[in-house]
Protein backbone atom coordinates (compact mmCIF):
# COMPACT_ATOMS: atom_id res chain seq x y z
CA UNK A 1 0.00 0.00 0.00
CA UNK A 2 2.95 2.37 0.75
CA UNK A 3 4.39 1.95 -2.90
CA UNK A 4 0.85 3.19 -4.40
CA UNK A 5 0.64 6.37 -1.88
CA UNK A 6 4.76 7.12 -2.60
CA UNK A 7 5.62 7.11 0.73
CA UNK A 8 8.65 4.94 0.04
CA UNK A 9 11.61 6.58 -1.60
CA UNK A 10 15.05 5.52 -2.99
CA UNK A 11 18.63 6.85 -2.40
CA UNK A 12 18.19 10.11 -3.87
CA UNK A 13 14.72 11.13 -2.82
CA UNK A 14 12.62 9.94 -5.13
CA UNK A 15 9.59 7.40 -5.36
CA UNK A 16 10.34 3.95 -6.01
CA UNK A 17 7.06 4.12 -8.58
CA UNK A 18 6.22 7.09 -10.99
CA UNK A 19 3.11 8.47 -11.06
CA UNK A 20 2.53 6.53 -14.91
CA UNK A 21 3.37 3.15 -13.45
CA UNK A 22 0.93 3.89 -10.25
CA UNK A 23 -1.80 4.40 -12.31
CA UNK A 24 -1.12 1.88 -14.60
CA UNK A 25 -0.58 -0.79 -11.74
CA UNK A 26 -3.73 0.44 -10.47
CA UNK A 27 -6.13 0.04 -13.88
CA UNK A 28 -4.39 -3.38 -14.45
CA UNK A 29 -5.45 -4.32 -11.03
CA UNK A 30 -9.12 -2.92 -11.26
CA UNK A 31 -9.21 -5.00 -13.92
CA UNK A 32 -8.07 -7.95 -12.71
CA UNK A 33 -10.59 -7.39 -10.47
CA UNK A 34 -13.46 -7.37 -13.20
CA UNK A 35 -12.47 -10.29 -14.88
CA UNK A 36 -12.10 -12.37 -11.90
CA UNK A 37 -15.31 -11.23 -10.52
CA UNK A 38 -16.80 -12.50 -14.09
CA UNK A 39 -15.88 -16.07 -13.61
CA UNK A 40 -18.56 -18.02 -11.99
CA UNK A 41 -18.70 -21.89 -11.14
CA UNK A 42 -21.95 -24.58 -11.48
CA UNK A 43 -21.37 -27.33 -9.04
CA UNK A 44 -21.83 -30.82 -10.03
CA UNK A 45 -25.18 -31.69 -10.02
CA UNK A 46 -26.53 -28.28 -10.48
CA UNK A 47 -27.71 -26.24 -13.47
CA UNK A 48 -27.05 -22.77 -13.74
CA UNK A 49 -29.94 -20.41 -13.82
CA UNK A 50 -28.84 -16.90 -15.16
CA UNK A 51 -30.36 -14.06 -14.10
CA UNK A 52 -30.15 -9.75 -15.41
CA UNK A 53 -31.09 -7.54 -13.21
CA UNK A 54 -34.33 -9.82 -11.50
CA UNK A 55 -34.90 -11.27 -15.37
CA UNK A 56 -34.68 -14.89 -15.79
CA UNK A 57 -32.90 -15.14 -19.05
CA UNK A 58 -34.48 -18.38 -21.46
CA UNK A 59 -31.12 -20.34 -21.02
CA UNK A 60 -29.30 -21.83 -18.63
CA UNK A 61 -25.73 -23.20 -17.58
CA UNK A 62 -24.24 -26.57 -17.07
CA UNK A 63 -21.87 -27.75 -14.18
CA UNK A 64 -18.38 -25.83 -14.92
CA UNK A 65 -16.99 -22.44 -14.42
CA UNK A 66 -18.54 -19.99 -17.01
CA UNK A 67 -17.64 -16.56 -17.67
CA UNK A 68 -20.80 -14.35 -17.14
CA UNK A 69 -21.16 -10.46 -17.49
CA UNK A 70 -20.75 -8.36 -14.45
CA UNK A 71 -24.22 -7.47 -14.12
CA UNK A 72 -25.84 -10.73 -14.34
CA UNK A 73 -26.04 -13.55 -11.25
CA UNK A 74 -26.42 -17.28 -11.80
CA UNK A 75 -28.80 -19.23 -9.03
CA UNK A 76 -27.56 -23.06 -9.02
CA UNK A 77 -30.87 -24.91 -8.45
CA UNK A 78 -29.87 -28.80 -7.62
CA UNK A 79 -31.43 -30.97 -9.91
CA UNK A 80 -29.46 -34.31 -8.48
CA UNK A 81 -32.61 -36.41 -7.21
CA UNK A 82 -33.34 -35.78 -3.79
CA UNK A 83 -35.72 -37.29 -1.03
CA UNK A 84 -38.07 -35.66 0.73
CA UNK A 85 -39.81 -36.84 4.21
CA UNK A 86 -42.59 -36.41 6.38
CA UNK A 87 -45.32 -37.55 8.55
CA UNK A 88 -48.92 -36.43 7.47
CA UNK A 89 -52.41 -37.15 9.89
CA UNK A 90 -55.20 -38.54 7.67
CA UNK A 91 -58.19 -40.45 7.73
CA UNK A 92 -59.50 -43.46 5.89
CA UNK A 93 -62.11 -44.33 4.29
CA UNK A 94 -64.01 -45.31 7.92
CA UNK A 95 -62.99 -42.51 9.15
CA UNK A 96 -60.10 -43.67 11.31
CA UNK A 97 -57.11 -41.16 11.53
CA UNK A 98 -53.66 -42.44 10.19
CA UNK A 99 -50.11 -40.96 10.34
CA UNK A 100 -48.89 -41.94 7.16
CA UNK A 101 -44.60 -41.01 7.35
CA UNK A 102 -44.13 -41.23 3.51
CA UNK A 103 -40.62 -40.31 1.43
CA UNK A 104 -40.71 -39.20 -2.19
CA UNK A 105 -37.65 -39.10 -4.23
CA UNK A 106 -37.96 -36.09 -6.63
CA UNK A 107 -35.66 -33.94 -9.01
CA UNK A 108 -36.30 -31.03 -11.24
CA UNK A 109 -36.18 -31.28 -14.98
CA UNK A 110 -32.98 -30.31 -16.01
CA UNK A 111 -34.01 -28.96 -19.23
CA UNK A 112 -36.40 -26.41 -17.15
CA UNK A 113 -35.30 -25.10 -14.69
CA UNK A 114 -34.76 -21.52 -15.37
CA UNK A 115 -39.35 -22.00 -15.88
CA UNK A 116 -38.95 -23.34 -12.19
CA UNK A 117 -37.01 -20.34 -11.05
CA UNK A 118 -39.04 -17.77 -12.75
CA UNK A 119 -42.54 -19.09 -11.91
CA UNK A 120 -41.94 -21.39 -8.47
CA UNK A 121 -38.10 -19.94 -7.48
CA UNK A 122 -35.96 -22.31 -5.17
CA UNK A 123 -38.52 -22.60 -2.67
CA UNK A 124 -40.62 -24.88 -5.06
CA UNK A 125 -40.57 -28.12 -2.64
CA UNK A 126 -42.73 -25.54 -0.05
CA UNK A 127 -44.57 -23.70 -2.22
CA UNK A 128 -45.61 -26.38 -5.20
CA UNK A 129 -44.55 -29.89 -3.79
CA UNK A 130 -45.53 -29.94 -0.28
CA UNK A 131 -49.12 -29.22 -0.87
CA UNK A 132 -49.57 -31.48 -3.81
CA UNK A 133 -48.08 -34.29 -2.12
CA UNK A 134 -50.21 -33.83 0.83
CA UNK A 135 -52.74 -33.68 -1.50
CA UNK A 136 -52.11 -37.00 -2.75
CA UNK A 137 -51.33 -39.15 0.29
CA UNK A 138 -54.97 -37.88 1.57
CA UNK A 139 -57.00 -38.68 -1.16
CA UNK A 140 -55.27 -41.72 -2.00
CA UNK A 141 -55.79 -43.08 1.60
CA UNK A 142 -59.27 -41.93 2.15
CA UNK A 143 -60.28 -44.42 -0.64
CA UNK A 144 -59.15 -47.24 1.61
CA UNK A 145 -60.34 -48.47 5.67
CA UNK A 146 -57.71 -48.72 7.92
CA UNK A 147 -57.14 -52.59 7.68
CA UNK A 148 -56.78 -52.86 3.88
CA UNK A 149 -54.42 -49.25 4.44
CA UNK A 150 -51.85 -51.87 6.45
CA UNK A 151 -52.51 -55.06 3.75
CA UNK A 152 -52.04 -53.13 -0.11
CA UNK A 153 -49.14 -50.32 1.39
CA UNK A 154 -47.73 -51.16 -2.20
CA UNK A 155 -51.20 -50.45 -4.10
CA UNK A 156 -51.52 -47.36 -1.68
CA UNK A 157 -47.68 -46.40 -2.65
CA UNK A 158 -48.14 -47.02 -6.53
CA UNK A 159 -51.28 -44.84 -6.95
CA UNK A 160 -49.71 -42.09 -4.50
CA UNK A 161 -46.78 -42.27 -7.07
CA UNK A 162 -48.96 -42.15 -9.86
CA UNK A 163 -51.47 -39.30 -8.99
CA UNK A 164 -48.05 -37.16 -7.97
CA UNK A 165 -46.62 -38.10 -11.13
CA UNK A 166 -49.64 -36.57 -12.82
CA UNK A 167 -49.76 -33.47 -10.22
CA UNK A 168 -45.91 -32.35 -10.69
CA UNK A 169 -45.25 -33.25 -14.65
CA UNK A 170 -46.70 -29.73 -14.88
CA UNK A 171 -44.51 -28.01 -12.87
CA UNK A 172 -41.12 -29.33 -14.58
CA UNK A 173 -40.46 -31.82 -11.27
CA UNK A 174 -39.92 -35.50 -11.60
Amino acid sequence: AFLFAGGSKNSIGQPFLSKKVRIVLSVMIAALGTVLGCIRQVPTGNTGVVVTFGHVEDYTLDSGIHFVAPWRSVVNMDNRTQIYTSELSCFSSDIQEVTVTYSVNYRISKDNAQTIYRTMGAGYLQTVMDPKIQEAVKGVTAKYNAEKLVEQRGTLSAQIEEVLTESLTPYNIE
